[in-house]
């Protein structure tokens, strides 16, 4: 029943997710870019909702939302996020790799695609982070422990990336942990809890496409829509740029997510 559980609750996801984003791109082009994306997502993220509560007949707290704690552990996970990405882009590619950043010159245009962007990702991390690091994760926890639970939770976030464009060996790697970063931050740091974990997700991809314009697991933004240019150089290796995955596809990423894994193995006693 966990199987049949987790399965469904995937397909349902994903089911939900191509449909509305089909529809929200009907009305992107008047209200933002990234618009759509979080009115799919959205309905993704009700969907894994609706299946835990009437499905799984849990209350929708103990999947990790306590509404309470809600302010300081987004906070906090947000500032975590943020420390990463700008690790990557000022440290991996700016400072050691000497890539080189235009700036948008359309202020207003810049100004309207980091609204918008913002909307969009604070939809979409949360909504996979509901999916992998809430509904799966809980589920395979209760029936086979934490490890298990933390290893299908990330691979299956990484596969669900498989068909980006420029997936391959090291972007599934950097995609697996930072699903095993993101588990293991909810159980060491938040007490359990999903709110930091959103909100890591969200500054991660929104610094990283809409602020700093580098592919976000292969999706680049267009240069009108992003407030930097970040271009690192193309002669380097892929391990170096990303190729076309962006930054998930780099060793740095490697680095930077292993550093918070170590961090929060470092942290607490175990969940079983």
């Amino acid at each position: 029943m966990v199987i049949a559980r987790v399965v469904f609750a995937v397909f349902a996801y994903l089911g939900v997710l191509v449909v509305l984003y089909a529809i929200g791109l009907t009305f992107e082009s008047r209200t933002g870019p990234l618009i759509g994306l979080a009115f799919a997502e959205a309905g993704a993220f009700g969907v894994v909702l609706l299946i835990w509560r009437f499905v799984d007949r849990r209350p929708i707290r103990e999947l990790g939302l306590r509404r309470e704690v809600a302010r300081p552990l987004w906070l906090r996970g947000a500032l975590v996020g943020a420390v990463m990405m700008l690790s990557l882009v000022l440290g991996w590619y700016t400072l050691l790799w000497g890539s080189t950043w235009t700036t948008n010159d359309d202020l207003a245009r810049a100004a309207l695609v980091l609204g918008a962007g913002f909307v969009g990702f604070f939809i979409q991390g949360p909504a996979e982070e509901v999916l992998f690091r809430g509904y799966v994760l809980s589920n395979v926890r209760a029936r086979w422990g934490i490890r298990w639970a933390i290893g299908v939770s990330s691979v299956a976030f990484s596969l669900l990336h498989a068909p980006n464009p420029g997936y391959g060996v090291l972007p599934a790697l950097n995609l697996t942990l930072f699903g095993v970063a993101m588990a293991l931050y909810r159980v060491r740091w938040d007490n359990d809890q999903l709110w930091g974990v959103f909100a890591i997700h969200t500054a991660w991809n929104w610094l990283q496409q809409v602020v700093f314009g580098l592919p976000n697991s292969g999706n680049l933004s267009p240069v009108n829509d992003v407030l930097f240019s970040v271009a690192p150089n193309p002669a380097l290796p892929d391990f170096v740029t990303g190729g076309g995955f962006g930054p998930e596809g780099t060793l740095g990423a490697t680095i930077v997510l292993s550093v918070l894994i170590w961090a929060s193995l470092r942290r607490g006693p175990r969940t079983s």
